[in-house]
């Protein structure tokens, strides 16, 4: 239909040579179009490959950090003679908000709580109680469910405890007090 514009209505102040002239930049206009298309095809395909060489870069990141927190987390266990055992019976405790769980805690990690308190010493127990789960490694859903609280509930104490640490957004907190 692009190419035949028979269907036009003959006027009379187009002459018949004239046809041939609208035809061709009817041509030449499908021709630019097209072009314009595979553009614009190009470009987005362009940013598709973008977007997935940066999720790939992010999710090789998370792998790397991942693999960092772990080995900080065995290195506190040899810092700290802490055996497999140990580790899973303090885990047990948390796990079952058991009253015992903290007193646990300080007794194979000694140094955590006072060199957080020498950060603020304004943390109440109950963020001293979650900096103590998080310290194990634990995530937001985790920690939610052995405090027996909601998920939103625990991201709002660990944002006053970000506070009252001093701890800037761009720091993930659980490394923040991993390392401590």
């Amino acid at each position: 239909m692009y190419l035949e514009i028979d269907f036009l209505p003959k006027s009379k102040f187009i002459k018949q040579e004239d046809f041939k002239l609208i035809k061709l930049l009817n041509i030449l206009f499908v021709i630019i179009t097209f072009i314009i298309d595979i553009y614009f095809i190009s470009q987005k395909n362009n940013l598709i490959y973008g977007l997935m060489k940066e999720t790939e870069i992010k999710d090789s990141t998370i792998g790397v950090l991942q693999k960092v927190n772990h080995e900080l987390m065995k290195q506190q266990i040899i810092n700290n003679n802490l055996t497999e055992d140990n580790i899973t019976e303090i885990i047990e405790l948390a796990e079952n908000d058991s009253p015992v769980f903290f007193e646990k805690f300080q007794l194979y990690f000694p140094d955590f709580i006072p060199n957080i308190l020498n950060i603020n010493s304004n943390l109440i127990y109950s963020e001293l109680y979650i900096c103590a789960l998080m310290r194990l490694n634990f995530d937001t859903k985790k920690i939610a469910s052995c405090i027996n609280c909601s998920v939103r509930a625990v991201e709002s104490r660990k944002y006053r405890i970000r506070k009252k640490l001093g701890i800037s957004s761009d720091i993930n907190i659980n490394n923040f007090i991993l390392k401590i």
